[in-house]
């Protein structure tokens, strides 16, 4: 459960092509579960044309690569057509505990064809099957995050549903807007200033563990918060707040 919430702290404080004109970004966050450092993420972006080329490695940090020691690198792109951006490649690779699994997804915008592989396959035993039906006009979590900040951007909201896919999880997301606050440093190099709080709920179709101790019917949309900041006439994620049964899981962003 900790490393399913964790994952989707990592994937979806991703940056966003808006934070500054130059082509290339990087970008540091870190993760912390009770005031302890347990993850760390690294993050590039390339603005190429109409494209949006991304990679991000995250690890686990501090005391918990001990016992608790995972790795994963996400590369994909997303084009943009006609002002607003299709996903069409999302690759994930990841190592827990001496196991590897990849994930590949690739999308045919002109035909809404998509195809995918995992290694290894999905162990039915474990997690629920995903319905072949479900997996159409999907987008990764990646693609989802920018057409946000986009909509953020433009429109001053968050407010916004996706049919998300992955490769390995089916699953729909909701986003709304929860506040407009001033967001205090409670670390070095964090942001402070201004913020739109939204708050996430996410609704499981395929792939969720079925021994899993979440019950997504009882999620409230203040139980993950994700921050936007503003600098410079620009939207980017600040921070993530995941709160469950057994304790918090902040991801912040890291300024240099």
């Amino acid at each position: 459960m900790i490393i399913k919430l964790l994952f989707y702290a990592l994937l979806l404080t991703c940056p966003s092509k808006l934070l500054s004109d130059s082509k290339i970004d990087k970008y540091n966050y870190s993760v912390q579960f009770s005031n302890l450092s347990i993850a760390k993420i690294s993050a590039t972006v390339n603005n190429k044309d109409n494209k949006i080329l991304y990679s991000i490695v995250s690890s686990s940090d501090g005391s918990l690569t001990s016992f608790y020691k995972f790795s994963s690198i996400i590369n994909g792109h997303s084009k943009r057509i006609r002002d607003k951006l299709f996903p069409s490649i999302y690759k994930t690779f990841s190592n827990y505990k001496g196991k590897t699994r990849k994930s590949n997804v690739e999308w045919d915008n002109s035909n809404n064809v998509l195809k995918f592989q995992n290694t290894p396959k999905l162990d039915l035993k474990k997690v629920n099957k995903i319905p072949r039906n479900s997996i159409f006009n999907v987008m990764d979590p990646f693609t989802a995050l920018i057409n946000t900040i986009d909509n953020l951007q433009l429109n001053n909201s968050c407010i916004n549903k996706f049919r998300i896919f992955d490769g390995r999880r089916r699953y729909d997301l909701e986003m709304i807007e929860l506040s407009k606050s001033f967001l205090k440093k409670d670390r070095p190099k964090t942001y402070e200033g201004n913020v739109i709080v939204c708050g996430l709920r996410f609704y499981p179709i395929g792939g969720h563990y079925l021994d899993s101790r979440w019950k997504p019917e009882n999620d409230m949309f203040s139980d993950i918060k994700l921050y936007f900041g503003f600098l410079n006439k620009k939207v980017f994620p600040v921070r993530m707040e995941i709160n469950r049964w057994f304790g918090s899981i902040i991801t912040r962003i890291i300024l240099t």
